[in-house]
């Protein structure tokens, strides 16, 4: 049964389930207190005419339905129809109003932070578990802008919709009063109502559709936009920023069209929907009183059970409106979030806790699709504690061999071993954190750098101890004793305090500061100049034996020591050996050496 309701839900009030998927019963609870809120305010606002009427004596000798309910009322609770009774219950019925008020806007604002937090960290964790295949394949600005002003859209989309709902039940509640005491006008006018709908219905759906063209431009425009910033030295310097900016003012004004499109269509909606409501309420009037025979005092009380319900039923369009500004963000996020969890990263079960012997690749070929083959049938076996380098030209596959050995892409045939066990049985996420990873790109986050070599980790004496130990391992004591800050020294931006070969002994010292067993070094010494390239490689070789070192390297001279050299071709092993070995076998490699001088 619940299986059925859930499945109706979501088929039939297919943005309705998807904000119960993220609030569950708290959705169920905003809908109670709407109801008691709405119940408690059609009492203290319409039930006392008629007692006012009969406490004043002006009701007739013979009471009307509703004010012989009233009667009871106070039979029951043994008062008399009094102005003085009167007064006592309506206040007594405002502060129980005023109460439920104040719990239905406090438990929303409850509802919303915990809704906020929810669809953030469910993108932030998917996008955290994403295939690093698929990752790369992805629109930066789309994820910068789903992250960011996204969430922000789809929680302005959820108070809208949240207030769809109350003002629906508010609706339904004076009308289910009005029912009760004129079935037939109160018939009328939901009729009118309800053809009303019909005229609004194309204008909501191209509403919809103009929202979801603005979000998915809106993604295409951070998209350029970060591309502007990121190539802003190359577009100065070659005179094509005009060009380029050619290119963003047409999205933006693509953008601005459909902005405006969507601004007349509410426009529309917005003035229109109420002389289009009181006509309907006109006409309801008329058949009341010429054709159906009923005074207009008969109506009065139903009219004002109206009067609520049109104000509600104004907030609901203007609600409605206002939610399919944000519309196209909650039909992004969906599609996104599914297209996310739909490539995660597979983890085993077992936990890494270090290898003996060996890490095999047996067999291993990869490619992204059928037209892109990188690696073709590649063996190899590195031994534990051994220094091993791949060496090749640019596009040659160096690359994704080292991120399909630390399990960041998976082979497309064949399998990696570790200890003759196949890495998939293990967790990624343990085997990794045994991994150090340096790369031509160094990794300095906006922080201290005691937090950007530890991770930060606390701030106690044995972590500043180790601290203190990696810095002198990597030369960086002297920046540390110059800064007024210590190890508490701000790096900013991307590490702008530091120079290159500073960050880049950072980066070692980081990997230091772990308990790894396996460092990979890709292109890590390319941009530094022989000075510090000369101090980062001696750090490394201090490492040989102790730990399971594979080095991605253009010069040559970096690799002298390793102990075994693999030269790759067009993905494949061309040949393999220690570096004099390689000079006589391999006629490639004694190239590669004469052109680098050597």
């Amino acid at each position: 049964m619940k299986q059925l309701l859930i499945k109706s839900l979501k088929s039939n009030f297919h943005y309705l389930y998807f904000f119960y998927s993220v609030l569950r019963i708290r959705l169920f609870f905003i809908l109670a207190i709407s109801v008691l809120y709405s119940f408690v305010d059609a009492l203290s606002l319409t039930m006392f005419i008629p007692l006012f009427q009969i406490a004043s004596g002006e009701q007739t000798s013979t009471p009307s339905e509703s004010s012989g309910v009233f009667l009871k009322f106070f039979q029951f609770f043994n008062l008399s129809p009094t102005v003085n009774s009167v007064l006592v219950i309506m206040l007594f019925f405002f502060l129980l109003k005023a109460a439920f008020r104040y719990f239905d806007i406090f438990y929303r604002v409850i509802a919303t932070s915990y809704f906020n937090k929810k669809i953030r960290n469910n993108l932030l964790s998917s996008l955290s578990d994403l295939k690093y295949s698929k990752f790369v394949t992805l629109n930066f600005g789309t994820i910068q802008n789903s992250v960011t002003s996204e969430i922000l859209s789809i929680n302005n989309a959820f108070s809208q919709y949240i207030s769809v709902i109350q003002n629906v039940i508010f609706v339904l509640v004076y009308i289910g009063l009005s029912f009760l005491t004129n079935p037939k006008f109160t018939l009328i006018v939901i009729v009118g109502g309800w053809l009303s709908r019909f005229l609004f219905k194309s204008l909501y759906k191209s509403s919809e559709a103009l929202s979801y063209s603005i979000t998915s431009e809106n993604h295409k425009l951070s998209g350029l936009v970060l591309q502007q910033v990121t190539n802003f030295k190359y577009l100065k310097s070659t005179s094509l920023m005009k060009s380029y900016l050619n290119k963003i003012n047409t999205t933006v004004d693509t953008i601005e069209k459909d902005v405006i499109v969507l601004g007349k269509t509410s426009a529309k909606v917005m003035s229109f929907r109420e002389p289009i409501i009181v006509i309907f309420l006109i006409i309801a009037i008329y058949i009341q009183v010429n054709v159906l025979g009923g005074t207009f005092g008969a109506i009065v009380v139903i009219l004002l059970f109206f009067y609520r319900a049109f104000g509600s039923l104004m907030s609901v369009q203007q609600s409605w409106t206002a939610f399919l500004k944000y519309v196209g963000s909650v039909v992004h996020y969906e599609k996104f979030i599914s297209e996310l969890k739909s490539e995660r990263e597979a983890q085993g079960g077992l936990p890494f806790e270090g290898f003996e012997h060996h890490i095999q690749l047996d067999a291993i070929s990869f490619q992204y699709n059928e037209n892109a083959k990188i690696i073709t049938d590649v063996s190899l076996t590195i031994p534990k504690n051994k220094t091993l380098a791949f060496v090749g030209k640019s596009g040659s596959g160096k690359t994704t061999l080292v991120n399909i050995l630390c399990g960041l892409l998976s082979p497309t045939t064949g399998e990696v071993r570790i200890d003759s066990k196949n890495m998939k049985a293990y967790s990624l996420d343990s085997f990794r954190s045994k991994i150090g990873f340096i790369s031509q790109e160094t990794v300095v986050f906006n922080d201290t750098l005691f937090n950007n070599i530890t991770f930060w980790a606390p701030k106690n004496e044995a972590n500043l101890k180790r601290f203190y130990e990696v810095i002198e391992q990597v030369d960086l004591t002297e920046f540390v004793e110059k800064s007024v800050l210590k190890e508490d020294v701000a790096l900013g931006d991307n590490g702008v305090v530091m120079s290159g070969g500073q960050r880049q002994r950072l980066s070692i010292a980081r990997e230091l500061y772990k308990d790894i067993e396996i460092l990979l070094l890709d292109e890590a010494t390319s941009a530094l100049d022989s000075q510090t390239e000369k101090f980062i490689q001696d750090s490394v070789d201090n490492l040989k034996g102790k730990i399971t070192i594979i080095v991605i390297a253009h010069r040559l001279s970096t690799i002298k020591n390793a102990d075994t050299i693999v030269l790759i071709n067009n993905g494949s092993i061309e040949s393999q050996g220690s570096y004099s070995e390689l000079l006589v076998s391999s006629p490639t490699f004694s190239k590669m050496v004469a052109l680098q001088e050597l």
